[in-house]
């Protein structure tokens, strides 16, 4: 709750003192909002302030909550307010944070018990909120502005904060609105006051002992996007893995906002049947996955097989769709069968994303050359072809990679891309390296000589974005891995031991930070 001290100084400061104080740039302030969806950082949509493109870039870590009984880990939630032309942090900046967990809705006012709301003051614009988790209540340490009782960061822009605030995995609705910048008593009217909302993700880890014909295996389930709703599934029989999250299937929010899901699934490779396999079978509320959207990595762990869920803004929308159509039917079915045509409404907002996985026969275990890969954390889609085809050894090859936006599916070509290229055996050692190359308007053209027949990794390291006039934008680094037959062959399950499949492997680590997903 805000104390009464902050109403007052806001409503105080803003009515009085803004006509005293404010600089012409607030004036010319133009409200726009902004979302993010299942990501744990965002730089969110710039506002017209002025001369100025004010961006708020927003950041929740660490992305996966790793915590024993006895100790829970530091979390932390930074905040940065900067001038998108140039990528300089504006100074004196106050944010008003309000913060919610679960899927929330796009109106503030909609918040539902938040577990933080108050005033936030930092000299240098960069913000960083310490949590320690600790049961009771929130308490937060430092000194009050005595103008507009906004807490004061630290010369480095810390606040200390103790309390229930971040110690679970799931999904946050970030809501912040300015209240000053420039100088402490440069006040923006309430209703001028610029706005974001973000949703950012912490991973929630479930380990899980199976017995499957008298013999124990361990998975590990990675949600990313939200918590599960029950317990991680396990039909012996079939063979098949299920669970559940909570998803808001509203088609006016997705269609508003940049999502991407990401659920990971870790099988260890002495399962046999499952984690030995090479490919699976995943759906997702009954659709399958294929191509960019499931990666298969049995690289990252020596011991286990990786089954990536990468769902972007495009599979959410077709989804949707469907959980929409579904329901509408069910609702016109019930309304039809009821006396004076007066039936139950379907709510159609809320539900659940469900996922199933099972491995696919060692039959139908097939390896081609990938041709679309995805960054681990959803941030680029990369388009890759060679030639000539079918490769060959010992011949100069020529690879063509285009990156893209994920979310529209447009070429990233107002952007110079930065990455690196190596290409590794079947086992995992590096035989061609080549760092720092640049994609010049997104597209790259490279030559490799592969030594013999084979299968071969692909991996390439993004780096950065750098665009004309702006600091090179880090949010949407990742790797994207995939995989290179010379020439095109088969394999099955019976030479995993000697390959296996690759696509993304990862540990999410940063998110893609403007528009995202399926």
């Amino acid at each position: 709750m805000i104390p009464n001290n902050h109403i007052f100084a806001y409503c105080f400061t803003s009515l009085i003192l803004f006509v005293a104080f404010i600089s012409p740039s607030a004036q010319y302030y133009f409200y726009q909002k902004a979302y993010a969806d299942g990501l744990t950082q965002e730089n969110l949509p710039p506002a017209t302030v002025g001369n100025r493109q004010a961006s708020l870039f927003v950041k929740v870590s660490p992305p996966i909550l790793v915590s024993t009984s006895t100790t829970k880990q530091d979390t932390f939630m930074q905040l940065r307010l900067f001038d998108a032309n140039n990528n300089q942090t504006i100074q004196h900046v106050t944010y008003e944070i309000t913060v919610a967990r679960g899927i929330g809705t796009t109106t503030p006012s909609a918040i539902v018990k938040p577990i933080l709301r108050d005033f936030f003051h930092a000299h240098n614009g960069l913000l960083t909120l310490k949590i320690q988790p600790a049961s009771g209540p929130l308490t937060i340490y430092g000194e009050q502005d005595p103008f507009q009782s906004a807490w004061v960061a630290d010369p480095g822009g810390t606040i200390n904060i103790r309390g229930p605030f971040l110690t679970e995995g799931g999904l946050y609705h970030i809501h912040v609105e300015i209240f000053s910048i420039d100088n402490d008593r440069n006040i923006f009217l309430p209703e001028n006051a610029p706005k974001f909302d973000s949703y950012l993700s912490v991973g929630d880890v479930y380990n899980n002992k199976w017995v499957y014909q008298n013999h124990n295996y361990n998975t590990t389930l990675i949600s990313y996007y939200d918590k599960i709703t029950g317990n991680l599934n396990f039909n012996p029989t079939n063979k098949i893995f299920s669970w559940s999250m909570p998803f808001n299937w509203n088609l006016t929010r997705i269609k508003q906002q940049p999502i991407f899901v990401h659920e990971e699934m870790r099988l260890p490779k002495s399962w046999k049947g499952l984690g030995d396999n090479t490919q699976f079978k995943a759906l997702v509320n009954g659709q399958p996955l294929s191509g960019r959207s499931l990666a298969i990595d049995p690289f990252s762990f020596p011991d286990a097989m990786v089954v990536h869920y990468l769902i972007n803004k495009n599979d959410v929308l077709r989804l949707a769709q469907q959980v929409n159509a579904a329901a509408t039917a069910s609702n016109n079915n019930n309304t039809s069968n009821v006396s004076g045509g007066n039936g139950a409404k379907i709510n159609n907002t809320t539900g659940l994303m469900k996922f199933s996985l099972s491995s696919l026969s060692s039959a139908t275990n097939q390896i081609a050359t990938s041709s679309d890969l995805v960054t681990n954390t959803g941030g680029i889609h990369a388009a890759v072809s060679w030639s000539p085809n079918p490769l060959m050894p010992k011949t100069q090859s020529t690879v063509k990679i285009s990156f893209y936006d994920p979310v529209t599916s447009n070429p990233l070509s107002a952007n110079n891309i930065k990455y690196d290229m190596t290409i590794l055996d079947k086992n995992g050692h590096t035989l061609i390296t080549k760092p720092n190359l640049i994609a010049k308007n997104a597209a790259d053209t490279q030559i490799v000589t592969f030594p013999s027949k084979d299968l071969y990794q692909i991996q390439l390291q993004i780096k950065g974005l750098m665009k004309a006039g702006q600091t090179t934008d880090l949010t949407r680094n990742g790797i994207a891995r995939g995989y290179v037959v010379v020439p095109e062959f088969s394999f099955t399950s019976t030479t995993f031991a000697l390959i296996g499949a690759l696509f993304g492997g990862m540990v999410i680590i940063q998110r893609f930070k403007r528009k995202r997903i399926f």
